[in-house]
């Protein structure tokens, strides 16, 4: 029995848990705490990662995304969560077993009326120790349910991997972008220079007479046009360069410079190897495929709803009660149950697991069908990319012969203004070209490696040298 001071203390502290609760979140102050404390920790950790200030080659970007991309790091976290799922389900095949103790006193101790007398019926004070255990002798179920889980964490490692290479795609494309933009600000750059010092000349021939005032602000607007143009890459270039650091799990704040990487390589293979390569590699159909176990699995755990359950049980029992014979006993037996009618419960729901594996099927065709349409898309997307580039090349090459050829007329007095702007737009435009080119050529590669699931996640990360 307990006492008063008992009572009241567990009161107390139940009272303190349901106040705990109910009035220990203060949303303001929370929210207040974590952006201070994010930021800081967010400065740390990027200022870890990049204290060296060497320049990122396309490997170091990948090595720090695969480490540090919230993206990826969810789906470890829940291929962890599957693991132990599975863990969990294996524990069915296993006995349970139960230890309970019981400490008994009477007050008064138990007595039963006998003639005038009264006999005590047990001691004052009892010890009661417990040993209980049950295994499930027939639950196929049991097997199914493991079998499932072991689905699930296959499919849970794939959903990693497919994050990772999504991942990769996706700071492939901004680290090209990057450079890319990089290239097109000092293009940009050594073209306002070059239409500065033309700015020059136009003034000094307006000294002269030799061009009329609207030719000059004619001038002042290309300058002008120019300088934004080159004011707006150069804001891109910071804006991408937040969103790979964003990418990389990294503070979108820091600074940081790239190196000029090699280009990657397009796969040289047939469209339909290309094809065959994605049916079989691409994590998308593998994750398909377990899906479809999963509910042949669920069908199976259906019928074994018609099935017996049978379980074996066996229990010890110590009793410190002196007025028992036996102070120790075992008890052993078997229990069974088997379901006769729950209102077709378990008729209806093997009936929609069998749908259910129909729908598995048709869905795994359908991402089959769709995935050789992305291969089709990326590979021609692949073969325009590369022509568009080769032409930008050629037109590169003749836009700046033709620059040198007008302006060595400009040099000689032989052509107005209008002629030698207008040539020298046409320059800058396929200056442009060939880079944007360049940068959609290996986007398209990138894309289309992820596409056949041939995108390496097995990165090694190279030490730059200075």
């Amino acid at each position: 029995m307990f006492d008063r001071a008992t009572v009241g203390l567990l009161f107390f502290c139940l009272a303190m848990l349901t106040f705990t609760g109910c009035h220990g979140f203060n949303g303001e102050k929370i929210r207040r705490e974590h952006a201070e404390n994010y930021r800081q920790l967010l400065d740390q950790r990027t200022e870890e990662i990049l204290s060296d200030g060497a320049p990122l080659t396309l490997e170091n970007c990948l090595v720090i995304a695969l480490q540090n991309n919230l993206d990826v790091r969810v789906a470890e976290v829940q291929q962890r969560v599957a693991e132990l799922n599975r863990k969990v389900s294996f524990s069915l095949f296993l006995p349970k077993i139960n230890l309970n103790y019981d400490y008994v006193r009477w007050d008064p101790q138990p007595k039963i009326k006998f003639g005038g007398n009264a006999i005590a019926m047990h001691d004052e004070r009892i010890r009661e120790i417990t040993f209980e255990a049950q295994v499930s002798i027939l639950n196929p179920a049991t097997w199914f349910l493991y079998s499932m889980h072991t689905r699930g964490e296959e499919i849970a490692e794939l959903v990693t991997e497919y994050t990772e290479q999504i991942t990769i795609l996706e700071i492939t494309a901004l680290y090209f972008h990057c450079l890319s933009l990089q290239q097109l600000e000092g293009v940009l750059e050594s073209q306002l220079d070059a239409i500065e010092a033309l700015q020059k000349e136009m003034n000094a021939f307006f000294e002269e007479g030799l061009v009329s005032n609207w030719q000059v602000k004619q001038v002042e607007v290309m300058v002008s046009a120019q300088r934004l143009e080159f004011d707006k890459t150069h804001r891109a270039i910071e804006q991408v360069k937040a969103e790979l650091l964003m990418a990389m799990g990294l503070s979108p704040l820091a600074e940081f410079s790239l190196v000029n990487q090699a280009p990657l390589k397009a796969p040289t293979e047939s469209l339909e190897h290309l094809i065959l390569e994605a049916l079989i590699s691409n994590p998308r159909l593998q994750i398909s495929d377990r899906e479809v176990a999963i509910e042949q699995e669920k069908v199976k755990t259906a019928i074994t709803d018609f099935l017996p359950v049978l379980i074996g049980f066996a229990g010890r029992t110590n009793t410190s009660d002196s007025f028992q014979k036996y102070t120790t006993y075992w008890t052993t037996g078997l229990s069974g149950a088997l379901s006769l009618f729950d209102g077709f419960a378990n008729i209806n729901e093997y009936k929609a697991a069998k749908e259910r594996k129909k729908d598995a099927y048709i869905r795994r065709e359908q991402a089959t069908l769709t995935l050789m349409v992305e291969v089709i898309r990326a590979h021609l997307s692949l073969k325009t990319a590369g022509q568009e580039m080769e032409l930008a090349s050629m037109n590169l090459d003749a836009s700046i012969k033709h620059w040198n050829q007008i302006k060595q007329k400009w040099d000689e007095g032989m052509i107005n203004s209008s002629e030698m702007l207008q040539v020298t737009a046409e320059r800058e435009q396929a200056v442009m070209q060939v880079i944007n080119t360049r940068f959609q050529y290996q986007v398209c590669i990138a894309t289309l490696l992820n596409v056949i699931g041939k995108t390496n996640t097995q990165i090694e990360e190279e030490k730059n040298e200075e």
